[in-house]
């Protein structure tokens, strides 16, 4: 198991938090939702966003569950809301991130560049699954730490 969860990762934040979701998976067994304190995330939580994963009889979308409060400042606040409310080509992205994570069942990462108020940055994002005793995929944690220049 171990060489397929292996992502190579830059930020120092990020890197501690796939540390944690891989201490939460022991041998074969997942890392399950319900297992996760908050407290357990206070090292990320400004980083963090906590996403809801809807079953397919709910339609299968996702669901801000948690925003942190410095990407609400930065971005709008989110909590409460899903995917469908970002604009097209934005949500058509991190949808397919968040299908892959949820139909593979593992993690994923990605450097990306975009301009933003202040001027163009490059971010770092990590998607970690978390799962129910049945092993569905029910929530993913994303972090997303801003790189040098």
């Amino acid at each position: 198991m171990t060489t397929r969860l292996s992502l190579v990762l830059r930020h120092p934040q990020l890197k501690s938090l796939y540390a944690f979701w891989v201490s939460r998976c022991d041998e074969d067994a997942l890392p399950m939702a319900e297992d996760i304190e908050p407290a357990d995330l206070r090292p990320w939580i400004g980083n963090l966003v906590v996403m809801d994963v809807q079953r397919a009889e709910q339609g299968g979308g996702y669901a801000y569950a948690y925003y942190s409060s410095g990407f609400a400042s930065a971005f709008g606040d989110k909590a409460g809301r899903t995917i469908d409310d970002l604009p097209e080509d934005q949500r058509a992205l991190i949808k397919a991130e968040y299908d892959r994570v949820r139909s593979e069942r593992i993690p994923t990462s990605r450097v990306y560049t975009a301009d933003f108020a202040d001027g163009r940055q490059t971010w770092e994002r990590l998607v970690l699954p978390f799962f129910d005793p049945d092993g569905a995929v029910v929530k993913l944690l994303v972090a997303a730490y801003r790189l040098p220049a």
